[in-house]
């Protein structure tokens, strides 16, 4: 992993990944949970979250709000936020965040440094940005805010960015290798703003996050989802790490990554978990695995991954053959 990140070639391509559905886990792995799940399909890197955003087994409840006073409503994989806690100016003044320093933040990051540290890369998956102010603004309203009210959205980031990198800073104390930064910014067919508008309001925040990450003695991943062509230059200017998870059905095809910012920027992910790892037959899954080790791989600086999580409609016996062609082909030398 280390390798990879810093564009040298390891002995083989790495694998890990963001986030595994509970029913992938027992289908591979019987009884196992998230950490069993690592060391019995021999992946070499992880990630842990801090329990920002509702999972899989955060609440049964239809409704849920967390300690940001967010609403939730339970969907078929886990939460999508529908109410945000700020309404306006005065509202953030008032607003009081949930202490940083408590230590339900950290506490899986504890377990995993604890059972894997010097044997299996540990990447705490965090937010500082855009995502985090949308679940407390509302994601409608801070869009409109981009133009209607600038300084309550630098005030509401101002906060956000604080807030989610005194935790950041704890976790890389407390033992992660890496940081990922997991605002999404973008849809299929391209950024959620403008990419003038992201550099006004989003950058700044993203740049502090990259440096304060990498200062405190971390390597930096970004998480975005979707079309990020129009900003990537931006993107990776900032100094980050690594660029996941490269959604191949977004136009973002690694091959051209590969060829523009390769030399820059260790490239994480781009097998498609929606059609390839959830409807394909086995044989197309090999086939998409060696096109991106092919693609990506020469020169080392490439992660194997999804191209978001292992969800509930992943096939298991299609990630097997992913994690099984990965350990074949993507040894180096890689074969021509």
């Amino acid at each position: 992993m280390v390798a990879a990140l810093e564009l040298r070639e390891p002995d083989q391509i790495p694998l890990m990944e963001w986030g595994v559905h509970p029913s992938i886990i027992e289908s591979l792995c019987p009884g196992a949970d998230g950490f069993d799940f690592v060391e019995q399909m021999g992946l070499d890197g992880m990630a842990v979250t801090g329990g920002h955003v509702p999972g899989h087994t955060t609440s049964n409840k239809q409704l849920y709000i967390d300690r940001w006073g967010v609403k939730w409503a339970r969907s078929a994989e886990s939460y999508m936020p529908i109410e945000g806690s700020i309404k306006s100016l005065a509202d953030l003044e008032a607003f009081e965040p949930p202490d940083p320093y408590d230590d339900v933040w950290i506490a899986d990051l504890k377990r995993a440094v604890e059972r894997f540290k010097g044997k299996v890369f540990i990447d705490y998956h965090t937010r500082c940005d855009f995502m985090a102010a949308a679940d407390v603004r509302g994601f409608t309203e801070l869009l409109v805010d981009f133009v209607d009210d600038p300084k309550l959205v630098h005030s509401v980031l101002s906060m956000i960015s604080d807030w989610y990198l005194t935790v950041a800073r704890r976790a890389i104390d407390a033992g992660a290798d890496a940081i990922s930064l997991g605002d999404d910014w973008a849809g299929t067919q391209s950024p959620l703003m403008l990419p003038a508008q992201f550099e006004e309001f989003v950058l700044p925040y993203f740049r502090r996050g990259v440096q304060t990450c990498k200062d405190a003695g971390a390597y930096v991943i970004k998480h975005c989802d979707g079309n990020i062509w129009s900003i990537m230059d931006m993107v990776v200017d900032a100094g980050i790490d690594a660029i996941n998870p490269i959604q191949p059905d977004a136009g973002m095809d690694i091959g051209d990554m590969k060829e523009k910012y390769g030399d820059r920027v260790c490239l994480a992910g781009n097998i498609d978990c929606g059609y390839v790892l959830s409807d394909a037959p086995v044989d197309e899954v090999v086939y998409e695995v060696k096109e991106a080790i092919r693609k990506a791989g020469p020169g080392g600086g490439y992660i194997m991954m999804s191209s978001n999580s292992l969800h509930s409609s992943v096939r298991p016996e299609n990630y097997k053959a992913m994690v099984e062609t990965t350990r074949s082909f993507g040894k180096y030398p890689l074969r021509a």
